[in-house]
């Protein structure tokens, strides 16, 4: 047993693979890895012992616990090695795992017919775990930021409800108990889980004007519990909303709904301080909400409102359609510009003025076109 500098930790002890036979032996092979340091291509010999699997699980625990402030996305790792990554690439070693095989694996997925985010997410898991063992010594270089990301399927393509969509879908959910959910989420584009999760302390009914206070949402846990949780982005999704009149009058009768079913339940009823419940008062599952708004969908006539999450979208695409500026939707939404306009902003009617605008430069010089 020997003690080196390392530049990676500093004076490290390293532990010779075997017995040397003599003196002179133990030093040539201490000059070897000191020399393998200095260059970088020195590689622990627990890296050949180490499978893919349990390191990654020592990684969630160690760099992804402490960095990832959110419960959902940690989760979303976990589940992504469990089904995806150990039953293909657990039980290979650091040392023997290469960018081929990364290659293969990532290739496998996308003709499953997995879509480029979740493809790429693989990926993205792999090469911050191994950047991490890189960085132990467990391996020379990361073979995952090296693999290839394959084709895949075209992302599903989101949209927003037009203008009448929208009242359509307000209309069909009038008489649902959840009415007041799809006017707040389609008025204020709060996420499913802030929808969810929002308290009636967080309401301000009666002040001039009317308020909202978003203060936490409803999460899934690794173990399919929903509970709530911390908004996402906490800098920004804390915030504070004023709340249209008609929003306010939906939130004022649903309270009253609430309240019959309160004496309904009798002592079955759990009081959670919730605004949106089930009939007994416990939290709303996600899947159960998602059933409820594709029955309202359906009974609008729009076949592919089936998520909640269009509620979101619609909120910013119709917003900024009617004028408003996209800081100000961004606040609305707690939400960063540049993810709005990437991912939540869609055309909520066909594009005319760019037309218009070419029609004034053509007219004059087009046969035909006319005259302005």
């Amino acid at each position: 047993m020997c003690d080196v500098w390392s530049p990676r930790d500093e004076w490290a002890r390293h532990v010779a693979p075997h017995t040397l036979p003599t003196k002179a032996d133990a030093q040539a092979w201490l000059s070897g890895v000191e020399t393998d340091i200095k260059r970088g291509t020195w590689l622990d010999p627990e890296g050949a012992k180490v499978t893919l699997a349990s390191w990654l699980q020592h990684w969630l625990e160690t760099v992804v616990d402490g960095r990832v402030g959110s419960d959902n996305t940690r989760a979303n790792y976990a589940q992504i090695i469990r089904v995806h990554i150990a039953p293909a690439l657990g039980m290979v070693t650091l040392s023997e795992l290469t960018a081929e095989m990364v290659d293969k694996f990532l290739a496998a997925k996308a003709a499953e017919g997995l879509a480029k985010t979740h493809v790429s997410r693989m990926r993205t898991i792999l090469a911050d775990a191994l950047r991490h063992a890189e960085r132990r010594g467990l391996v020379i270089r990361n073979v995952a930021a090296l693999a290839v990301m394959p084709r895949t399927k075209p992302p599903t393509a989101r949209r927003s409800f037009t203008p009448d969509e929208a009242k359509a879908v307000l209309r069909a959910a009038q008489g649902e108990r959840l009415e007041a959910m799809v006017a707040l989420g389609l008025a204020t584009g709060l996420r499913p889980g802030e929808l969810t999760g929002l308290l009636w302390p967080d309401l301000a009914l009666h002040a001039v004007p009317p308020t909202l206070r978003v203060s936490g949402a409803m999460k899934r846990g690794p173990d399919g519990r929903v509970s709530r949780g911390a908004v996402k982005r906490s800098k920004d999704g804390l915030r504070t909303l004023s709340l249209p009149p008609s929003v306010v009058n939906a939130l004022r009768a649903h309270r009253r709904r609430q309240i019959e079913e309160r004496l309904g339940a009798g002592p079955l009823w759990r009081d959670s301080e919730l605004v949106f419940t089930s009939s007994v008062g416990t939290p709303l599952d996600p899947s159960d909400v998602r059933r409820t708004f594709a029955r309202i969908g359906k009974r609008a006539g729009i076949a592919d409102a089936n998520y909640p999450y269009l509620l979101r979208h619609s909120a910013v695409s119709l917003l900024l359609d009617g004028g408003a500026s996209i800081e100000e939707v961004a606040d609305l939404l707690g939400d960063d510009p540049r993810t709005l306009y990437r991912h939540y902003r869609h055309k909520v009617r066909p594009v005319s003025k760019a037309a218009d605008r070419m029609e004034g430069l053509l007219s004059s010089i087009l046969p035909g076109a006319s005259r302005t």
